[in-house]
């Protein structure tokens, strides 16, 4: 049963993709221009010497932050419209109930988004000439990634559950994020401990060249399942929480 139910996701978020693929395409270009502006702007500033941080590490680090902001926006989306339609206490009442229901849309939207974010990756690397060393591992790097996106999403997800109304703060913490994973590609040891660090340095090894680090991977993995586990645990008492105070359908 469970899936059945991650298939009909998956066919839905396809069905989707294919009858809105100008919007998709329109997000695609505004996703790749805006790291475009942001990487000759640092060549300007530069001077024609070279970058300190390299800009191939700030495009690796660039695909990690994608991925995470899709998915935490993907789950908030999903609750607001929902709620817009009138329709959100009919999806909590389907089999498995709400948190099963968002989870399975969860895993489909994590698909697509590291598809999407790989396509934008893609057409980075072939706009900024940068080069790269793709290793045979590098696919693991994108599980732990994908995790923490997943459990952030979820938390991110509760304020949404309750309020409804929150892309404004999302937008901060968009602009938050982005500078915070920028600041990983001058990698220290300590920065393993941090939110999302140790699968971004990951991902940037599988993809220039690294040796495979299984501490660092551990730790990530860890990391991800962590705050995945907070995050349906936070969704689950926010949707006892609404519930108990009539909010649930309320827009």
């Amino acid at each position: 049963m469970f899936l059945h139910q991650l298939r009909a996701e998956l066919l839905l978020s396809f069905q989707q993709l294919r009858v809105y693929w100008f919007n998709q395409l329109a997000s695609l270009v505004a996703d790749t221009v805006f790291f475009f502006a942001i990487a000759m702007g640092i060549r300007a500033l530069a001077a024609g010497t070279e970058v300190p941080l390299g800009l191939g590490n700030l495009l690796l680090l660039y695909a990690a932050f994608g991925i995470t902001v899709g998915m935490f926006q993907s789950i908030a989306f999903t609750l607001h419209n929902e709620a817009t339609r009138g329709t959100l206490e009919h999806l909590a009442l389907a089999r498995g109930g709400l948190l099963r229901q968002l989870f399975l849309r969860a895993l489909a939207d994590t698909f697509f988004n590291v598809l999407y974010n790989g396509v934008v990756f893609l057409l980075l690397v072939l706009l900024l000439g940068v080069r790269l060393e793709p290793t045979p591992w590098f696919p693991l790097a994108l599980l732990p990634v994908a995790l923490s996106a997943m459990g952030f999403g979820f938390l991110m997800g509760t304020l949404a559950l309750y309020f409804k109304q929150v892309m404004g703060l999302f937008t901060i913490l968009q602009f938050l994020l982005l500078p915070y994973f920028f600041t990983l590609a001058a990698w220290q040891p300590f920065m393993a401990y941090l939110p999302f660090a140790p699968g971004a340095h990951l991902l940037k090894l599988g993809l220039t060249g690294g040796a495979f680090d299984p501490g660092v991977f551990l730790l990530a993995l860890l990391q991800g399942v962590l705050l995945l586990s907070l995050g349906l645990l936070a969704m689950g008492r926010m949707y006892a929480l609404v519930r108990h105070k009539g909010l649930l359908g309320r827009y």
